[in-house]
């Protein structure tokens, strides 16, 4: 693996988001797989016999760590139907786990290695999540692993609202016009505990800029990206 490679990862990894310093050579080499897609792997092989590893198996995995773990959390935070926790669960899909990994602001997306010509999707960040969490969870067991990736979306998935994906549609618009990924910062909390505020902000340097408030951060971020879809579409129609 390149020097560079290695300290990206690294440095990834340490943010105070994901806490992970504790690595040697396998660990490092799992991860850098986890953010791996075939094309980047089919151009990029390690040897003339030795092709590169990409993250479809380790995402095999992940899969069902993180359903385990939603299902969990769900399970023990709403006293509620199979039905009404089945829809909770939707969460994890695809089209949703694209849009949510993103706004978490942990940069997950600006170290997927892809091949010339391949976009980023949302799907490519879905699956790279889970195989990075399966990466998490060869190296630190479940317990661990449970704690990084609640820390990580338990609010998004807590306030899921599977008919309201405002990020998602900011993304599409965005891919559409300059394929760049929004990038969410919780600016700041205010309030008592049992009301809080949070203020949020999205961003694309040079394209557009907003701010939303909500009662969660997930709320926030949906905020956020409400007005930046609401100012790119009366754009369009200016």
């Amino acid at each position: 693996m390149e020097w560079t490679r290695k300290i990206e990862l690294t440095e990834f990894l340490a943010q105070p988001g994901i806490g992970v310093t504790d690595l040697d050579d396998e660990a490092i080499a799992r991860f850098d797989q986890a953010m791996t897609h075939r094309s980047y792997a089919y151009e990029h092989p390690l040897g003339p016999l030795l092709p590169r590893p990409d993250y479809e198996r380790i995402e095999f995995l992940g899969d069902r760590v993180l359903n385990f773990i939603v299902a969990e959390y769900l399970f023990s935070h709403f006293d509620c139907s199979e039905g009404a926790l089945s829809k909770r669960m939707e969460a994890t899909k695809n089209e949703h786990l694209g849009t949510i990994v993103p706004a978490t602001g942990i940069g997950l997306e600006q170290h997927i290695l892809l091949g010339a010509g391949q976009p980023l999707t949302r799907s490519i960040i879905a699956d790279v999540f889970e195989a990075f969490i399966c990466a998490l969870y060869l190296h630190l067991g479940l317990d661990r692993t449970r704690e990084i990736v609640l820390g990580l979306i338990a609010d998004d998935v807590l306030h899921f609202d599977p008919g309201g994906n405002v990020i998602g549609r900011l993304q599409e618009h965005l891919q559409q016009e300059c394929c760049e990924m929004p990038e969410y910062h919780i600016l700041g909390r205010e309030g008592p505990d049992h009301a809080p505020t949070f203020a949020c902000a999205v961003t694309v340097p040079g394209i557009l800029s907003a701010r939303g408030l909500g009662r969660s951060k997930a709320d926030a971020r949906r905020a956020a990206a409400r007005k930046a879809l609401a100012a790119m579409e009366d754009r369009a129609g200016a």
